[in-house]
């Protein structure tokens, strides 16, 4: 008796499912029956990704061969490589054949993850840039990773042209000039339609921004739409930390929605930096979870920075927090020795995470340390346990070093 006739279909789906991760396995489901295709064809074209001329052109044949592959492509995303460096030094991008893309992106309509990497956007055809455009309507999370654009302008006008966007993962873009102000350009028709269409529907729920973009332009961007009322997630590594008055008017703005922040601090925090009364979580009164990296204390340089500015003001936004959603706090160190710790004021902080209603709070200290000769971690472990008594009083303490 055939099998196909003994189990039912669902359970051959639920066997498939398991394979996801495993495209050799796929496609022999494919060539084994009839019935496990769907599924299969399922998983196996859920996640594109396109390198290179080679597999754009297979890729494209695929779909003139099988349309309804299509139907199965969830997240698309075109990764070009660098071939190389200009007189400048600045690496040279081998994206001549992404225009190839615009060719089929269309048809992806199914699509609602979407990733560029290593590619200029000004450089494409102009057919080809209106091609992707009419796909991001769709997308709800888009990753952009060394995307340059011609001029600061060209930015946000791409970043309007996704109206239903929620979550934005902005690494290392660039552009080549800064444009004039928005108010003395000459704007775009439809570039401007778009934006006021992101501003009537956009909801942005999740937002990262890296230190090798500029996050500044991005987070005006962001406080001029509504969207910033309904970011659940932000997560920044800061580098222009001088300028920190748009990270706090964005967590202002952010409000009760706000549940997870997650900051990291690059190395070269300029001592000069005013940090003093610029954020303040005391707004974000849904926050769950708060999360502080890049805590350096490894160079001499850097350690009475940390311990007498930096981690004070940290400190200081823990303070503020007024959240009764308030689950969990991590700190990331980075230090050469146990002595690294012993400059912070560990009085404060215990007062700080010690309070009455932080009763249950879980607090996580990450420790990176240099030098991990014999018995260093539990060194490290004894003295943070030994200096933040109320805290293991009222909550869960966890040092993990590495």
């Amino acid at each position: 008796m055939p099998a196909a006739s003994v189990l039912p279909p669902e359970l051959y789906d639920e066997a498939i499912d398991h394979l996801r991760d495993d495209p050799k396995a796929l496609a022999a489901c494919m060539l084994t029956c009839r019935g496990w295709v769907g599924t299969s064809r399922l998983h196996l074209f859920h996640t594109v990704r396109l390198r290179n001329a080679g597999q754009c052109a297979r890729f494209a044949a695929l779909l003139r061969s099988a349309p309804a592959i299509t139907r199965c492509v969830r997240r698309f995303s075109v990764s070009a490589e660098y071939k190389g460096v200009d007189g400048a030094g600045r690496p040279v991008e081998d994206d001549a054949w992404v225009d190839a893309v615009g060719g089929f992106v269309r048809q992806l309509q199914h699509a609602t993850t979407f990733g560029l990497s290593r590619v200029r956007w000004h450089a494409l055809l102009p057919e080809t840039r209106a091609a992707f455009v009419e796909c991001f309507a769709r997308v709800r999370m888009l990753f952009l990773f060394e995307v340059r654009f011609e001029a600061s302008r060209d930015v946000l006008d791409f970043l309007g042209a996704f109206p239903g966007l929620d979550e934005l993962y902005f690494h290392g873009v660039a552009w080549d000039r800064e444009s004039p102000a928005l108010q003395d350009a000459r704007e775009d028709a439809t570039a401007t339609q778009a934006i006021r269409g992101a501003k009537a529907c956009m909801q942005l729920s999740y937002l990262f921004l890296d230190p090798r973009s500029s996050p500044t332009l991005v987070t005006e961007w962001l406080l001029s739409h509504p969207s910033e009322q309904h970011l659940r997630t932000i997560q920044l590594c800061w580098r222009e930390i001088e300028n920190m008055k748009l990270v706090g008017d964005l967590l202002h703005a952010s409000g009760a929605s706000l549940e997870r922040l997650l900051v990291e601090f690059p190395s070269g925090v300029p001592q000069s930096a005013v940090l003093n009364d610029q954020i303040n979580l005391a707004h974000n009164t849904g926050l769950r979870s708060v999360r502080f990296g890049g805590l350096d204390a490894k160079a001499a340089a850097s350690q009475g920075f940390m311990s007498n500015q930096l981690f004070p003001w940290v400190t200081a936004m823990v303070s503020q927090i007024n959240s009764p959603q308030l689950e969990e706090i991590s700190f990331e160190f980075e230090i050469t020795s146990v002595a690294d710790l012993l400059s912070l004021d560990w009085a404060r902080i215990d007062r700080d995470l010690s309070r009455e209603e932080y009763k249950g709070l879980a607090v996580f200290f990450y420790v990176v340390c240099q030098d991990m000769s014999q018995n260093v971690e539990k060194d490290i472990r004894n003295l943070i346990a030994d200096r933040l008594h109320g805290l293991r009083e009222r909550g869960a303490l966890c040092v993990s070093c590495v």
